[in-house]
């Protein structure tokens, strides 16, 4: 996206025309700034779907010097928001301007122009009736790349129709949208649960598509604990998508404090497959029958394997 500060007011070439003072020297006053882009973290989003339809964000721009060596009005400043853990980095630089993570975080990211000077500025012994005044600046530029990466403590991942959400629902007792059918879960959606006067946040993450590995992978950044759900009647699906799930355990294992297990849904029909290799924790469970959700919440809340 782009976005730009607003353009300052120009300054006023003036004159005082008072009764008794009907050669009162300028007055013009100076143009007002323009106005600042923010960005603001807030709980109130969870995903960049509010901004898909604007590209170019832009401040209101101050207006012009008036007479009687009044101010020009300061352009009220543009604040965009964005979720909690958005990363904002301008084109083609590696450093970020500014990691937001916490709600109510707030950074500037455009600044206003300076507004133009009014003739006042200009008087001279030599020139006691200056006819010239400055222009107002233009406001800063920037084109932007943002990325999202929520803090959460526990990440789910899986192909489609594998079960993650009714796995978070079967843990947290929400209701993320459950269907017979896949991508039920088309955008990443954040769930709370208290466990023990102690508050988890689980990401419920897009359907794991080879297409959408890399969008993925940006939004475990910040997670804690990667669940990694598997229909145990079908398993993989296809060896693409094998392949990209140990990408991802190869991901969050450069880090010793953060977890990975595998959950195995379905159990309870008769081509389940309760068994995998991996060095990782495995939980077999089946919803219909109750079956392994224990012992998973032992895992996640109590660190048991």
């Amino acid at each position: 996206m782009e976005v730009k500060g607003g353009r300052g007011g120009d300054g006023l070439v003036g004159f005082s025309h008072l009764p008794k003072q009907p050669r009162g020297g300028p007055d013009g006053g100076d143009g007002g700034k323009g106005g600042d882009v923010y960005f603001e973290a807030s709980e109130k989003y969870h995903s960049f779907e509010h901004l898909h339809k604007d590209y170019f964000f832009k401040a209101e721009d101050g207006n012009p010097g008036g007479k009687n060596k009044r101010h020009g009005k300061n352009g009220k400043d543009l604040t965009v928001y964005v979720p909690p853990g958005t990363t904002i980095c301008e084109k083609d630089k590696k450093d970020p301007l500014a990691d937001l993570i916490s709600d109510g975080q707030k950074t500037k990211v455009a600044k206003g122009g300076r507004g133009g000077g009014g003739n006042i500025h200009f008087a001279t012994s030599t020139n006691q009736a200056p006819r010239i005044a400055t222009k107002g600046k233009e406001g800063i530029m920037k084109t932007l790349n943002l990325t999202f990466s929520p803090k959460a403590d526990i990440a789910v991942i899986g192909p489609p129709n594998s079960g993650k959400s009714s796995l978070i629902a079967c843990i947290t007792g929400n209701s993320p949208k459950i269907a017979g059918y896949p991508f039920t879960t088309k955008r990443p959606r954040l769930w709370t649960y208290t466990h023990n006067f102690s508050r988890y946040v689980f990401l419920d993450t897009p359907p794991l598509i080879p297409e959408a590995a890399e969008e993925i992978k940006i939004l475990l950044r910040r997670a804690q604990t990667l669940l990694i759900v598997l229909d145990s009647t079908q398993l993989y699906k296809t060896a693409e998508i094998k392949l990209i799930i140990k990408e991802f355990e190869d991901y969050f294992d450069i880090d010793p404090s953060r977890e990975i297990a595998y959950v195995l849904t379905k159990t309870d029909q008769p081509k389940a497959k309760k068994v995998i290799v991996t060095r990782h924790p495995v939980f077999p469970v089946s919803f219909k029958k109750e079956e392994g959700i224990q012992e998973l919440k032992k895992f996640l809340f109590f660190g048991e394997k």
